[in-house]
């Protein structure tokens, strides 16, 4: 199988991006520093040109990350009419496949594509992804992601400049599967009005104390519902969060489970 590193970006919370190269597995993370994107889609390119031919693809779900690539890589020599290639100096195309977030369009499609990784073409294969904080353990804790500092060649110099939280959303064990440029952290706005009717307080550090974890936040909500008020618009405010988060497989042999963290 072949593994991918993963990019993390940034939309309402963080992405990452996943490389892949050789015979591995593809994979995602979280996000770099501008700098680090550029070096480690390079050692990707180099690795690609000397094991897998002369093709680079790279997975997003907008041309954010895209555009950064063909505006501030070094090595870009020509860009496709439609964008959908980029060809850099020392004959490497970077293919770009772009599926739209709507819906979970584009992780349905990646994940489609990464359980073909063992039957695709050497240059059809995923090479690059870019995923969300708030699904990348799904794929960070699998076979389907890059060492960026083992397998990819990254030091700890090239990732200096990352902030230490987006490295952690892509950490398992201690090894980091993706790096980013971006940080753009969540955040819950409140009406100070409704804090002291069901706080006693509207003070920004009492009320992150009272809303620091999820156990928290469902105990705020219970007070809150009590007086009238909701914590959320809707389920799916929070959704995704829980939900490509779970710690099992849902089958086990004829059995289906519900993961407990899709309880929460």
């Amino acid at each position: 199988m072949k593994k991918a590193v993963s990019l993390l970006t940034a939309t309402a919370m963080a992405a990452t991006m996943l490389v892949g190269c050789g015979g591995g597995a593809a994979s995602s993370s979280a996000a770099p520093a501008e700098s680090t994107s550029t070096e480690t889609a390079s050692s990707t390119a180099e690795s690609t040109t000397a094991e897998e031919g002369q093709v680079l693809n790279i997975w997003c779900w907008n041309d954010e990350f895209q555009s950064r690539f063909n505006d501030y890589y070094p090595g870009v020599k020509e860009v496709a009419a439609d964008k959908s290639t980029t060809t850099l100096d020392n004959g490497v195309t970077v293919k770009w496949t772009i599926n739209p977030n709507d819906n979970n369009n584009y992780q349905n499609k990646l994940d489609e594509a990464l359980l073909k990784q063992d039957s695709a073409a050497a240059d059809d294969k995923i090479d690059i992804f870019l995923i969300e904080a708030d699904y990348a353990l799904k794929y960070v804790d699998s076979d389907y992601t890059l060492d960026v500092k083992k397998d990819i060649g990254l030091t700890d110099d090239d990732l200096k400049d990352q902030y230490q939280y987006t490295k952690d959303i892509v950490t398992v064990d201690g090894v980091q599967k993706g790096t980013t440029w971006q940080a753009t952290p969540g955040l819950f706005a409140y009406r100070r009005s409704i804090a002291k009717d069901v706080l006693g307080t509207d003070d920004p550090v009492e009320v992150q104390a009272a809303l620091s974890d999820w156990d928290k936040f469902n105990d705020v909500a219970k007070q809150a519902a009590a007086k009238g008020y909701k914590m959320l618009s809707g389920y799916d405010d929070s959704y995704r969060t829980f939900s490509n988060n779970v710690s099992a497989g849902w089958v086990d042999g004829t059995t289906v489970k519900v993961d407990p963290n899709i309880m929460n």
